[in-house]
């Protein structure tokens, strides 16, 4: 399992999403780059989405909630290769068929984030890095939408936004 690496190289990327040169990842946010993510939205058999709580040591957003699965692409990775190299890091899954849904752009602290969203089943178990992720859990899209709304436990922007990307593309 990987950690975390703020000297990873990433593509900086234009407007459209094309790479228009490579950053250290520590340097994006300082230097207001636009970068690209991967997401991966697992679910279970009974159809409740894994939610990961990330480590209270984490940089940005600690102890929130958020996907099964959040990669930055290192410079010159796909969004699918980086949706699988961290699926099999924080989650410990390999060779699973991820399904792409689609991407959207957001604004993250000033810069333009690009986000691949992929879905997969898989009921478990997981091995994943304490240091990295508090907690996982399995929650129907009804409870995580109850705990975001009620304040009960506070979600990532990017997760609440891929989730609402998720929702409009099955419906």
């Amino acid at each position: 399992m990987g950690s975390v690496d703020q000297g990873m190289l990433v593509d900086v990327v234009n407007s459209n999403d094309v790479p228009v040169g490579v950053l250290a990842r520590a340097e994006v946010f300082r230097k207001h780059a636009n970068f690209r993510v991967a997401h991966d939205l697992i679910f279970n058999t009974s159809g409740q989405l894994l939610v990961q709580k990330l480590a209270p040591t984490r940089l940005r957003h600690p102890e929130y909630w958020g996907s099964s699965v959040a990669a930055y692409l290192f410079a010159g990775e796909s969004y699918q290769a980086a949706a699988e190299r961290r699926l099999n890091q924080e989650l410990g899954v390999r060779g699973l068929d991820l399904d792409f849904i689609g991407k959207i752009s957001m604004n993250d602290d000033g810069c333009q984030k690009f986000v691949g969203i992929f879905s997969a089943v898989h009921d478990g178990p997981f091995t994943y890095d304490k240091k990295h992720i508090e907690k996982l859990e399995f929650l129907s899209l009804q409870q995580i939408h109850h705990l975001h709304h009620s304040g009960e436990r506070l979600f990532t922007p990017t997760f609440l936004r891929v989730l609402s990307y998720y929702e409009s593309r099955i419906q």
